[in-house]
């Protein structure tokens, strides 16, 4: 009686799990399995023509081995292997011609493992995964926060860190995972788990899903003598601790840049031990960040809505203040734009008023322009003067504005300073809504009229600047 490819996948599964090591423990896990049949029922159709379909389809012994000889001499048959799982399709088959070979009884078969080295990206070195040649390199990881107000250039610092780095940009890619941390972002989105898989041969399978961590450690472990980023913007937007969960253990470090303490999480190790080159290296279920694994992070301490990073959580990272400083502007944002025109000269405007002196002081070194380095240095030393003045004020609406509210000069962008509309939805909004909220004296007309005022009848929007009694 003929059996159904469904059939003979599952008496194949069912013989992969009953492979048992010395010590008892189960040779191959729940997601190498399913990686394996998942790799037998759909990699020949990624073959240019395919040489075959789902592979479950072929139970007499003869026919499968005169298809495998043409599989592996296909001339695509490298580069579909590689981009398998790095070599998971060529240990699927060759597993499966062992379970043909033995009727499904043989206990633990010994696979020879072809996978990719770094040094032959095109061709197979042969490994049977009994030895690793993964060498520890020992180096001084980056664990670092860079935290500040808005614009000041947080994501710019952490760039150019890259850059040094990987001058070149595809291999900065190639060794960078990038992501954003928000209020949804979970531990199975950061490192991986299990899900759902639709496919033509099955209608529903469930495959390891990992996360841009875990991807990334297994690059690191795979090349320990080059170095990975881990870019985390706005890490203060989510629920760190519960977004690293386990692998917060994995954060205090060794002189010689590995962590000081291994974990249990099966799940990583099991897919990274897909790799047979990390296959011995990672097959207690132990996992680990090496020396070359590197964290960095952006965190924006003006948002209202964000999680508290607790001291355990920050203390295991090294903390940079990014100040707010102009010196890093480009050249093109100090010009005059349209946006900052007015008829009045800014030192007669402000004349009188509490931005007297430093428009005085800027002028003196010429940097006294109707630009925007110039506006924004006047709002932050404006937030300065309102906090002087909240000291042992008894009003309610004297309450003192947070120094992180100050604008960065990479608050802006250039659409930014060449659309005035943009500037003040943008700009102007954020003021009035974020910074001067309780102010009876700056921003004290409705958003409305401002944005009428000095959109609509261009009126001088350095005026919003001065003392309004």
């Amino acid at each position: 009686m003929s059996t159904t490819p469904s059939e003979q996948e599952r008496v194949f599964r069912e013989w992969m799990r009953a492979q048992i090591l010395e010590n008892g423990v189960r040779k191959y896990t729940d997601n190498v399995i399913i990686s394996y049949s998942y790799a037998l029922r759909t990699a020949c159709h990624k073959m240019v023509p395919p040489i075959a379909g789902n592979l479950f389809g072929v139970s007499d012994l003869a026919e499968y081995e005169a298809l495998y000889k043409r599989i592996i001499t296909a001339k695509d048959y490298d580069e579909v292997n590689r981009e398998n799982g790095n070599g998971t399709f060529g240990v699927a088959l060759r597993l499966y011609q062992t379970f043909l070979k033995d009727g499904g009884i043989v206990n633990n078969p010994e696979i020879e493992n072809g996978f990719f080295s770094k040094n032959n990206r095109t061709g197979y070195t042969e490994f049977r995964g009994k030895e690793s040649n993964y060498e520890e390199v020992p180096m001084k990881p980056l664990q670092m926060i860079f935290y500040g107000a808005p614009g000041t250039g947080k994501s710019y610092r952490v760039s150019k860190i890259l850059e040094a780095e990987y001058p070149d940009p595809i291999e900065r890619n190639k060794h960078t995972r990038r992501m954003i941390f928000h209020p949804t972002y979970k531990y199975e989105d950061f490192v991986g788990s299990i899900k759902p898989l639709m496919s033509l041969d099955k209608p529903l399978d469930y495959v390891y899903s990992a996360g841009p961590f875990t991807a990334l450690l297994k690059d690191a472990f795979n090349h320990p003598a080059e170095k990975y980023y881990l870019i985390i913007e706005e890490i203060n937007r989510g629920d760190s601790p519960a977004i690293f969960g386990d692998l917060f253990q994995l954060l205090d470090r060794q002189e010689d840049g590995k962590s000081r303490y291994v974990i249990m999480n099966v799940d990583v190790s099991a897919f990274m031990a897909r790799d047979p080159n990390l296959k011995r290296l990672l097959n207690d279920g132990k996992i680990w960040l090496p020396a070359n694994f590197n964290i960095l992070a952006t965190m924006n301490t003006a948002d209202e809505n964000i999680f508290i990073l607790d001291s355990a959580f920050k203390r295991r990272f090294a903390l940079e203040y990014v100040p707010v400083e102009f010196e890093s502007v480009p050249d093109k944002w100090k010009e005059e734009y349209p946006v900052f025109a007015g008829d009045t000269p800014l030192l007669m405007l402000f004349e009188g008023s509490e931005l007297e002196q430093r428009a005085q002081a800027l002028n003196a070194k010429g940097l006294l322009k109707r630009d925007w380095p110039t506006f924004a240095k006047l709002v932050n030393y404006l937030i300065d003067i309102v906090n002087l003045q909240t000291v042992g004020a008894n009003s309610d609406a004297m309450q003192k504005i947070a120094e992180n509210k100050k604008l960065g000069p990479f608050f802006v962008s250039d659409e930014d300073l060449m659309q005035p509309d943009k500037f003040i939805n943008k700009v102007i909004f954020y003021l009035k809504q974020d910074v001067f909220t309780f102010s009876d004296h700056y921003m004290i007309y409705s958003f409305e009229e401002i944005y009428l005022k000095y959109l609509e009848s261009h009126g001088d929007i350095f005026e919003l600047l001065v003392y309004k009694p």
